[in-house]
């Protein structure tokens, strides 16, 4: 951003020491810093509500980052103590890139908030466990989207162990499918 401040408007060589000065230039030269006040009072606004801070959490409203170098970065976790579940469950693209379950019931997965255009994609990770007994995992999804599973992909999705998590990756950029990796049940 180009900053609006003049500072070559002001006349700094006035007023001149030991004679008559003019207060036209008085009042030019006040007038030039009370228009620089009010430019930097709009750039600093400007920076406090729009640039990323370290500070605190930052929305950058899908807005590209590109040409970053990324190290030591981390990813949210929904963990499973606010994910006790029956019956349903959503999983939902801004809740974070990586939510855990705990399934007590037979239960249908679905997925919502995900990116549905051709020029973004969105990626979550699902931990899932059980409660000791085998639960059957349906997934679902709504109008005409079809589900694209990797090829070891069990045919009947079962989640028993509350010790030993059953892994999956969800991708989806378009409305029209939504991308099922099976990462295996780890021990």
């Amino acid at each position: 951003m180009t900053s609006n401040i003049n500072t070559a408007a002001i006349n700094e060589n006035f007023p001149v020491a030991g004679q008559d000065n003019d207060t036209q230039v008085f009042r030019d030269n006040f007038d030039t810093i009370k228009t620089n006040f009010a430019s930097a009072k709009t750039e600093i606004e400007d920076l406090q509500d729009n640039v990323v801070r370290v500070d605190q959490d930052n929305n950058l409203n899908r807005f590209l980052i590109q040409n970053a170098t990324l190290q030591n970065n981390v990813e949210k976790i929904i963990p499973s103590e606010l994910s006790i579940i029956s019956g349903i469950v959503n999983v939902e693209f801004g809740s974070g890139s990586y939510q855990v379950f705990t399934i007590a019931a037979n239960t249908a997965i679905g997925f919502s908030g995900f990116p549905d255009t051709a020029v973004t994609v969105g990626k979550v990770t699902v931990e899932l466990y059980g409660d000791a007994v085998e639960r059957t995992i349906t997934f679902t999804a709504t109008g005409s989207t079809v589900f694209k599973k990797s090829a070891d992909f069990p045919t009947s999705f079962t989640v028993t162990s509350a010790t030993n998590p059953t892994i999956i990756e969800i991708w989806q950029h378009s409305s029209d499918a939504i991308f099922l990796n099976y990462l295996g049940q780890f021990s």
